[in-house]
Formats: structure tokens, sequence, C-alpha cells
């Protein structure tokens, strides 16, 4: 049988979501633990069929994921006396260069003569690396709205330290990898996403941050330590599995082979930064169909049409695919103005990414008439390029050569 340990530590009372934007989760009533800062029971499985190895714990990630926490468990105490010097840190007053002068993840995906090889290996790829879709179900602390609230705050530390949009992917990606495996009590729901940030920036950017950036933005509610240690807890939870694609590398992929106007990437951009702020829906998709579903968005409100034959060849998706997502979008894009979270809309506003975010979406998009159409295309070209064939993949080798010209703990409160 499966044991799943609660692992709850506490320093204290803590804010939440400080300085970019001053954001506090309200309490509602948690239990003090006892002040040696440990609460360790046992749980039951929520499934007893599933398949456990004999003499080993372990937690079940959707039945795809297993976390080996007897080496959590056994490393503690050295977690508790980790050195809090980080390596792979370059001093961040060096300032980071612009995305668009630094765009090497568009370089490294959009090879030409390797573009089809490389879409491949993501679309493979991407159900690998997939969070669970309703893990905040399971969350005992944590709600939506904390975690949209999060999420808002990490696009606003991206915006202050200028990292790239791919920063930010990444690090959504980890939080949500690491909520799908562990129960995070809300007063160290940000020191999670901070270490997400912090991770995903020692991988992308060229100028990381320094770590001292990081416990500022949090208004110093967590230490340099507590940070670390968090950093590290989330590399052993993620298996340093770290190159995961994201809705950002499909997009550009799409966008660079079709080759669309800057307003309609942009735009394109930001429907799809969009979706980083709700897990439900949009973690039920994978990240290439929410790619799709946002450039038919952008496509559409600029140029009022959907999904070209092109990118249907390419990516194997029709448009009657894409619809479900592609109307959760819309949504999305229509009750934005009304919601507290407005850190994408004021970073789409600027003149930068031509005042995107205050364009007015339909209210109503023409879909049945473009599906019908869709699945005409779809049917005459079935026979003619098999969907196997297109996400069959067997050159990752390509993927990692390219990769590699570009260029990782904490006081806790998780389910292990």
């Amino acid at each position: 049988m499966t044991e799943i340990t609660t692992i709850r530590c506490f320093s204290g009372s803590e804010n939440v979501f400080p300085v970019a934007g001053k954001k506090v989760l309200p309490d509602h009533g948690v239990n003090e633990p006892a002040k040696h800062g440990f609460d360790i029971y046992m749980d039951e499985p929520e499934q007893r069929d599933r398949d456990t190895c004999p003499g080993r714990e372990g937690i079940v990630f959707e039945d795809v994921y297993e976390v080996d926490t007897s080496m959590l468990k056994s490393d503690l105490h050295f977690l508790l006396d980790f050195n809090t010097v980080s390596p792979m840190l370059v001093d961040s007053n060096a300032h980071a260069q612009s995305e668009e002068a630094t765009d090497l993840g568009s370089d490294v995906i959009n090879v030409t003569e390797y573009a089809e090889e490389i879409h491949r290996y993501l679309r493979e790829a991407e159900v690998r690396h997939r969070p669970k879709a309703h893990y905040m179900r399971k969350q005992p602390d944590i709600t939506e709205g904390m975690r949209a609230i999060l999420v808002d705050w990490l696009v606003e530390v991206g915006e202050e330290y200028k990292l790239r949009t791919e920063t930010l992917y990444l690090a959504v990606n980890f939080l949500d990898r690491f909520l799908s495996c562990m129960s995070v009590l809300r007063g160290k729901l940000q020191l999670v996403g901070t270490a997400a940030i912090l991770l995903a920036s020692k991988y992308e950017e060229i100028y990381p941050p320094d770590v001292d950036e990081f416990v500022y933005i949090t208004d110093d509610t967590y230490t340099k330590r507590q940070l670390l240690r968090m950093e590290h807890l989330l590399l052993k939870v993620l298996a340093f599995d770290l190159t995961v694609p994201t809705t950002n590398q499909f997009l550009l992929q799409y966008l660079r082979r079709q080759g669309v106007c800057i307003r309609t990437e942009n735009l394109a951009k930001y429907v799809a930064e969009l979706s980083l702020l709700e897990a439900d829906p949009f973690l039920k998709y994978l990240p290439s169909l929410v790619a799709a579903a946002a450039y038919c968005l952008a496509n559409y409100i600029v140029n009022r049409h959907f999904w070209p034959e092109t990118l249907a060849a390419f990516t194997g998706y029709s448009l009657s695919e894409i619809v479900p997502c592609l109307s959760e979008l819309h949504k999305a894009c229509l009750s934005l103005p009304h919601r507290p979270q407005q850190a994408i809309r004021e970073k789409y506003k600027t003149s930068k990414y031509l005042h995107v975010s205050l364009m007015e979406p339909p209210v109503v998009l023409p879909l049945q008439q473009e599906r019908t159409k869709s699945q005409t295309y779809t049917d005459d070209t079935v026979g003619q390029r098999p969907r196997e064939d297109r996400t069959d993949v067997s050159l990752a080798m390509v993927f990692w050569r390219l990769l590699l010209k570009k260029g990782y703990s904490s006081t806790y409160g998780f389910l292990i």
C-alpha cells in the first residue's frame, strides 16, 4: 500500500504576496502547529487498487509519475542544514538582456531543417510533463483563487526583472507539477511560487536575478535559507526534469511557420498567457492545443480567420478539436476586465505590445460554420498523412543538440 506522509513546517505568521501588488491571502482559521514546526501523520491512499512497489514508499502522480519519498524523508535534516550558497548563480549586477534581443528559445525551436522533427518531439514530451488537471480538488488549504493571485504576482515579478516570457511559463509549469504531488499550506504557497520562478530564471535567463532579489520581492516574508531549501525540494519532486514543452514554445512555432503580422503575434501571446491564470479548465488541455486555440482567437480578432490549412496539416489539429479550448480562452478574454488579477492585461497595454489587451474581442465567435469547413478539410486529407505518422518521435538527439547551444532548498508544508 502506498504511504503518503504529510509534513508541515511553519515559521510563525506569514504574509502572502507582498511587494509586487501587496496581495495578502485571507486566513480562515488554520490551526497553528507545534512550535517545533513539524506535524507528521499518515494518510490513506485515495485508491487502494493502484500498483505499489514492495518495500518502497512513494506517491502516485496520476498513474504516471512516482516520487520516491524515502529520499525526501532521509534528507529532512540535511535540508534543514542546507548550505545557503546556491551554485549556478550569475551576478545580477549584469543587467538582463531584453527578450527581443536574446530570443534564443525562438531560434532553437524554429530551425527550418528540423522544425517538424522538433515539433513531433515536443508533442510527445508535453504528455510526459503534464500536471494533474484537477489537483486543486485535493488541496486542503489552497484554492483556485489563491493560485490565480500567485500567478498574477509572478507576472509582475517577470515584468519587474525583465524576465523572458518562457521563464514565466516554466515557473507555472514547475508550480503546477509540484502542487500535483504535494499538498501545500497557504502560508507556504508564495514560497513555492518564488522558488519556481527562481529555478526557471536560472534555467532560462542569461543573467538570472540573485537569490537576494527574490527574497526582497517577498517583502522578506521568507529568508534566503528557506528559499534555497524550497528550491532544493522542488528539484527533488520534479526529479530534476526541467526541460518541458510550454504553450509559449508551441505558439512561437505556429507564428513563425505561418507568418503573421506583429499585432496578431502580440495578441496571440496575450491570449495564451491568460491561460496561465486558470488551472481549471486549461490544465486539461495539452500546451500545443492551448497554443493553437490562442492562435485561432488572435487570428480571428485581427484577420477574421481562424485556423489555416497549413497549420492544420503541420499540427494534426482540426478546428473542431480546437474549439472547446478556443471557447474557454474566449470566455477568459471577455471576463478579464472584471477580474481582480490585472497584471497580464497591464503588461500587454503597453506600446511594446501594441496595446493589444485593449482590443475588444467579439462577444460571439462564428464557430459552427468554421467547424464544418474544417471537418471537410480533415476528411479530404486524412488519407494523405496519417495522424500516427505526425506524432511518431525518433529524433530527440536533434532537439538536445540544439537546446544545449543555449546556455538548484526550505521550510515547508506538503504531502510527501
